[in-house]
């Protein structure tokens, strides 16, 4: 009897042992699979451009959630569920700075930055002394991708833009011969207006005047009155936000100007412009702008709209895109090096034969421009508020 007990017990004993080392086991399976990849977004929740920038910062939760149930990442077969956190620039470049400081405080090796050139620019050298790798959205400033500069990537350049739009432009107003430049006072800027400017020379056209204004200008009266003074037969915007452009837009046709208003790169989104706007002055304004509501997007844009108007009971627009953009950029370069080590993620992003965006394929290039392949090019979105005010779109095809 006695050694029948024992064996009980030691039976019982060894099935208590399995029992705790499946348990465990199967606790570090569960949380294997849930890892996560911390991915920090730079933007303005503070300060005079957070409104323009609101949408990006309600989009960051969605675009991690977006890509989770695509199946995240996975490395060397161990999955990694998408973490955003977003830091505040307080509409600034020491903003920019602190907000970065703040992220790798928590560790983050993966940051979204602003959009806003000078704010990107300012924080660069605190990334790449920390090794962390940045993916804008989108830019139309290469120096920011050029040496020093090792781990900074953009997602959409629109620096190639001047050329692909004014072919179109001068298709949809060839009475156009004299346009005046108004644009933000941002050194990011200069490459694209310098293109600009030669490629309306080389369409027999004339730049006849030139004209930038201060981050938060809301009376663009001044600048207009002598704008419209060198009698232009277009304005050319570069890029924008949605306040600026419908202060330009506005104010322009009320001191009489009846001609197109175009921006090489953006107005904001034009689907929120077009709403805002007077709708007495909502006519012949273009811009590189995607229309996400345009049948002729793609099917994972319309999918993302449906996730971003269920989790933040926003109206579904461009900006909100910007986010999902960057990330998963990012992390087709992840996915290809099979590592979290920013050297090896630089080095599979430049040598990825082609990148998945929202708006089709599209290739990292930019040799010529600043040595590496650190620029993402692929058709540009093209939208247009015709008289009526309703909104063409089409995508400029670019040869990659």
């Amino acid at each position: 009897m006695k050694r029948g007990r024992l064996i009980s017990v030691v039976c019982v004993m060894a099935f208590v042992l399995a029992s705790f080392l499946f348990a465990g086991a199967s606790a570090r399976d569960a949380f294997a699979e849930t890892k996560n990849l911390k991915i920090g977004l730079v933007a303005s929740m503070t300060g005079p451009l957070a409104p323009a920038f609101k949408s990006v910062i309600t989009a960051a939760k969605p675009a991690a959630d977006f890509m989770n149930q695509r199946g995240g990442v996975t490395i060397k077969g161990q999955k990694y569920q998408i973490e955003m956190i977003t830091a505040d620039d307080q509409s600034s470049p020491q903003g920019a700075v602190a907000a970065a400081n703040r992220l790798l405080q928590e560790e983050v090796k993966f940051i979204i930055p602003p959009v806003f050139p000078i704010f990107n620019m300012a924080l660069g050298p605190v990334c790449e002394q920390a090794k962390v790798l940045r993916m804008e959205p989108n830019s139309l400033e290469p120096s920011m991708y050029a040496p020093p500069n090792h781990y900074s990537f953009v997602a959409e350049f629109t620096g190639i833009n001047p050329h692909f739009v004014y072919e179109k432009f001068v298709q949809l107003y060839p009475h156009v011969k004299r346009i005046a430049i108004i644009r933000p006072d941002d050194a990011g800027m200069k490459f694209t207006a310098d293109a600009t400017v030669k490629e309306i020379r080389a369409r027999g056209m004339e730049v006849v005047i030139e004209e930038t204004y201060k981050i938060g200008t809301e009376d663009f009266y001044p600048i207009l009155t002598k704008v419209l003074a060198k009698k232009p037969d277009a304005i050319e915007g570069i890029g924008s936000t949605v306040p600026w452009a419908k202060a330009i837009i506005e104010q322009s046709r009320e001191m009489g100007f009846t001609g197109p208003v175009n921006a090489l790169t953006a107005f904001g989104a034009m689907d929120v412009l077009i709403k805002v706007l007077n709708p007495e002055y909502a006519y012949d304004v273009s811009a590189a702008n995607p229309d996400v509501h345009s049948p002729k997007m793609f099917p994972i844009v319309k999918e993302f709209g449906k996730m971003i108007e269920k989790e933040t009971k926003e109206p579904y627009s461009f900006d909100h895109v910007l986010p999902l953009r960057a990330v998963w950029a990012l992390l087709q370069g992840i996915q290809a090096a099979q590592s979290l080590d920013t050297d090896k993620v630089t080095e599979a992003l430049e040598n990825l034969s082609s990148v998945d965006t929202p708006y089709g394929p599209g290739r990292f290039g930019g040799e010529d421009l600043v040595g590496k392949k650190r620029l993402l090019i692929g058709d540009i979105p093209f939208s247009r508020i015709t008289k009526g005010g309703k909104i063409e779109f089409e995508f400029l095809k670019v040869k990659r």
